[in-house]
């Protein structure tokens, strides 16, 4: 198994991306431009450290850079500012790259809500390589889906659940052990049906028959993971 950690640009919670580094305890840590502060304010040397560093410390990240350079990593790949990927989805790719079992991805939501849904949106990207992988913040786990689910409770991050269609339906939607159940539902895009549900019983089944469905697992307060990778 080879589990990667990418550490983008976005807003990072420093005391909850400790909690995923020590709990998910990653094989490969990839940084995306300045995710690379946030592993040195972490004390993690990444083995890559991708972007075009625009919005990092230019200073800084030089003295990253000759620091890290007595271990030998990371290896940085700097790239023009101009061009047609976003940093995240150079780190994804070089992640799908190395072969990972399971990638986590820290620091890919905050104020910037375009580059928040184009970092949701590279999960399809991920999907289609038949990898594992979660979008993670202090408030939410986010993934993609298709085929069916099941949430334990007991591993369940969060009180809530939602479900949003990834393509314009998700056909024959199913729902059980959950506070709102469905059985054989059709979730169309643009509906809100699938906001807030709860998790009553043990586990919830969530299956369908056609589709790519969002799993949003959310928390108002934000949470300690205590074993719920």
């Amino acid at each position: 198994m080879k589990k990667v950690l990418i550490i983008t640009g976005g807003q990072t919670d420093i005391d909850f991306a400790e909690e995923v580094y020590k709990e998910y305890r990653p094989n490969l840590v990839i940084t995306a431009d300045s995710g690379l502060l946030t592993a040195n304010k972490l004390g993690i040397i990444p083995d890559y450290a991708v972007g075009d560093f625009d919005s990092s410390d230019t200073a800084a990240v030089e003295n990253l850079k000759s620091k890290f350079e007595i271990y030998g990593k990371p290896i940085i790949r700097k790239f023009n500012p101009e061009k047609d990927e976003t940093d995240t989805e150079i780190a994804i790719s070089l992640s799908l790259s190395l072969n990972p079992t399971e990638i986590v991805i820290l620091g890919a939501t905050g104020t910037r809500l375009d580059h928040t849904m184009a970092n949701i949106g590279l999960l399809y990207k991920i999907m289609q390589s038949g990898i594992k992988a979660r979008i993670m913040d202090k408030h939410n786990v986010i993934s993609l889906h298709d085929k069916d689910i099941v949430l334990k409770k007991d591993e369940a991050f969060g009180e809530y659940f939602s479900l949003l269609p990834f393509t314009e339906d998700v056909t024959g939607l199913k729902i059980k052990g959950a506070k709102y159940e469905l059985d054989g539902y059709v979730l169309k895009a643009g509906s809100s049906l699938g906001i807030s549900n709860e998790i009553v019983e043990s586990k919830v089944f969530i299956g369908f028959d056609k589709g790519i469905l969002l799993v949003y697992q959310t928390s108002d307060v934000g949470i300690a993971l205590d074993g719920k990778m």
